[in-house]
C-alpha cells in the first residue's frame, strides 16, 4: 500500500510540475523564447551547412550566377551576369529587385557568403510569423504552436531551400507568412511592407499575392483586399506580359526568361492551345512527388483549410506545367511552403475545441505531427544525419586541387570553369559555366574570344576516357591554350591562353 501511494504521489507531483510549466509558457515566456530559439537554431544550422558546402566546392551554378550579379551591382557595373547568358540583365530573369539592396551589402561582404547567410536568415525568420499566426490569430496553445514551428523547422523542403544554392524567391517565404499574420491582425503598415518584399523577390509572386486579396476580402476588409488584388496582379502581369516581351524583343536570342526560355504570355497561350498536354505535364510523377513531399511533413493538414491554400494554386500550376520538379525546385517549393504553413495553422484551429481563450487540440494529433516531421526529416532531408553533414566542410584531394587552381588565377581573368569551381570564381566580370552533362568540346572553350582560362574538373564529366582527354588537349592547344596546372591523379586541369 505505501508503495502504491508513493507512485500516485509521484505522478501527481509530475502532473503538477507540468501544469505549472505550461502555465508559465502560456503566460508569455513561451511567446518570447520558443520562436526566438527555434528560429536562431534553424538559421545557424542552415547557414553553417551552406558555408560548408561552399568551402567544400559543392555549390552550383545558381549561387555563382547571383553572386556575380550582386558583385557587379556592388562594383557599380550593370548587372549583366555572364553566368546567365549573353547580354542578360539579371532583372530579365524574374525581376528580382531584392538583389539591389543585397548588392549594396556586397560592397562590404563577400557576395557568395552574403547570399548564403541571407537565405538562411530568411528561413529562420519565418518561424516568427508562423508562431504569431498560430498564437494570436489561430489562438493555438503553446504545445500546438510549438509542434507547428517544429514541423516547419524540420521540413525537408526548408532545408533543401536553404542549402541548394541561392534563389531570391526564398527570401519571400517570411514575407508571405508575414502578410497573412499582419493582415489578420490589421497591422497594415507591416502588411504592405511584406507585400513589397514579396513582389521585390520575384515578379510572378504577384499572382499569389494578388489572389490573397480574396482572402482579405473574405475577412471583411474590402479596401485592403481590393488594393492587394490590384497591386499584385498589375505588378506581376505588367512586368511579365508587357515589360518582359519588350525586353526580349530588343535583346534578341541572348535573353533568358524564367519559364524554360519562354515568356509568361507564351506559356499561358501554349497551355490554352493544348490543355491536354498541359494537364499531362501537371500530373507527371515528379510533380506529384513534389506536392506530396510538401504536404506529408504537416500530415496533409492544409487540405482541411483550402481557403488559405487556394491563392497559391494558379501560380503553382503554372510552375508545374512549365518545368520539371528537379530543375526548378526552389521557385515552386518556396512559395508553396509558405502557403502550406499558413493553411496548416488554420487547419489546427478548425480541428480543436475552443476553451476560454485558446484552442485545445488532442495531444495524439500533435504527437503525430511531431513524429511525422522528425521521421521525414531523418529519412528524406538533404541535411539529415544519414547524409553526414558534419563532413561537408572537409576538403578531399580533388577539392584541394581545385582550390590550388583557383588561387593561381587573377581576379579579372575571364574564365570558363566546371560547376564545382564557379562560386569561388564569381567575383569577376566574365565567368562562364562548363557544361558537365556531356563531354566538353574544345571548340567552344575559347568563346568569347577574350576568354583567357579554362578550369576542368574531370570528376564532373561523365564517362571521360583517356582518348577524350587527349583530343580535348589537342583542341585547346590549337586555340593557344597552355596547360598551367595538371593534377592528373585528381583530374583537375587549368588551361591559360597567353
Amino acid at each position: 500500500m505505501p508503495l502504491v501511494m508513493s507512485e500516485v504521489s509521484i505522478q501527481r507531483r509530475v502532473r503538477r510540475s507540468l501544469i505549472r510549466a505550461q502555465a508559465r509558457l502560456e503566460g508569455g515566456i513561451g511567446d518570447r523564447w520558443i520562436p526566438t530559439i527555434v528560429g536562431f537554431l534553424l538559421s545557424a544550422y542552415i547557414i553553417r551547412l551552406g558555408l560548408d558546402r561552399l568551402a567544400g566546392f559543392d555549390s552550383g551554378v545558381d549561387l555563382a550566377g547571383y553572386s556575380q550579379a550582386v558583385w557587379l551591382i556592388g562594383e557599380g557595373y550593370v548587372p549583366r551576369a555572364s553566368m546567365f547568358g549573353t547580354d542578360v540583365h539579371v532583372l530579365e530573369l524574374h525581376w528580382s529587385f531584392i538583389l539591389y539592396p543585397l548588392g549594396l551589402l556586397g560592397i562590404a561582404f563577400a557576395p557568395t557568403k552574403l547570399l548564403i547567410v541571407t537565405q538562411g536568415m530568411a528561413l529562420g525568420l519565418t518561424v516568427v510569423p508562423i508562431w504569431r499566426l498560430a498564437r494570436h490569430v489561430a489562438n493555438l496553445r503553446v504545445g500546438a504552436a510549438s509542434a507547428l514551428v517544429l514541423a516547419y523547422a524540420l521540413h525537408p523542403a526548408t532545408h533543401r531551400l536553404g542549402i541548394d544554392d541561392f534563389h531570391p524567391e526564398v527570401i519571400a517565404v517570411p514575407a508571405i507568412v508575414g502578410l497573412a499574420y499582419f493582415g489578420s491582425t490589421k497591422k497594415w503598415v507591416w502588411y504592405w511592407l511584406c507585400v513589397l518584399v514579396a513582389l521585390a523577390c520575384r515578379a510572378d509572386l504577384g499572382l499569389a499575392v494578388g489572389l490573397w486579396g480574396f482572402v482579405v476580402l473574405g475577412d471583411g476588409e474590402r479596401r485592403a483586399g481590393l488594393w492587394t488584388l490590384g497591386v499584385g496582379l498589375i505588378w506581376s502581369l505588367g512586368l511579365l506580359l508587357v515589360a518582359q516581351p519588350l525586353i526580349v524583343g530588343d535583346a534578341g536570342a541572348g535573353t533568358r526568361s524564367g519559364y524554360g526560355g519562354q515568356g509568361l504570355g507564351d506559356v499561358v497561350l501554349q497551355s490554352l492551345r493544348d490543355p491536354v498536354e498541359s494537364l499531362r505535364n501537371l500530373v507527371v510523377q515528379d510533380n506529384m512527388l513534389l506536392v506530396v513531399s510538401l504536404l506529408a511533413p504537416v500530415i496533409f493538414l492544409p487540405l482541411l483549410s483550402l481557403r488559405y491554400l487556394l491563392p497559391s494554386l494558379p501560380l503553382a500550376g503554372l510552375y508545374l506545367v512549365t518545368s520539371t520538379a528537379e530543375d526548378a525546385f526552389a521557385e515552386r517549393a518556396s512559395m508553396l511552403l509558405a502557403f502550406v504553413m499558413i493553411s496548416a495553422t488554420f487547419a489546427l484551429n478548425r480541428l480543436g475545441n475552443m476553451g476560454v481563450d485558446r484552442v485545445f487540440l488532442d495531444v495524439r494529433l500533435l504527437s503525430t505531427l511531431v513524429v511525422a516531421a522528425v521521421m521525414l526529416f531523418a529519412s528524406t532531408s538533404l541535411t539529415s544525419p544519414y547524409e553526414r553533414p558534419w563532413e561537408w566542410g572537409r576538403l578531399d584531394p580533388v577539392d584541394e586541387a581545385v582550390a590550388d587552381a583557383v588561387d593561381k588565377l587573377d581576379e579579372d581573368v575571364p574564365i570558363r570553369a566546371s560547376p564545382a569551381a564557379l562560386a569561388a570564381l564569381a567575383e569577376r566580370p566574365w565567368l562562364y559555366p562548363l557544361e558537365s552533362d556531356q563531354q566538353p568540346s574544345a571548340v567552344n572553350m575559347g568563346f568569347p574570344a577574350f576568354t583567357r582560362a579554362v578550369l576542368v574538373v574531370e570528376s564532373e564529366i561523365p564517362d571521360r576516357t583517356m582518348e577524350d582527354r587527349d583530343a580535348f588537349d589537342r583542341g585547346m592547344s590549337s586555340q593557344q591554350f597552355v596547360q598551367q596546372v595538371a593534377d592528373e591523379p585528381n583530374g583537375v586541369y587549368l588551361y591559360v591562353r597567353g
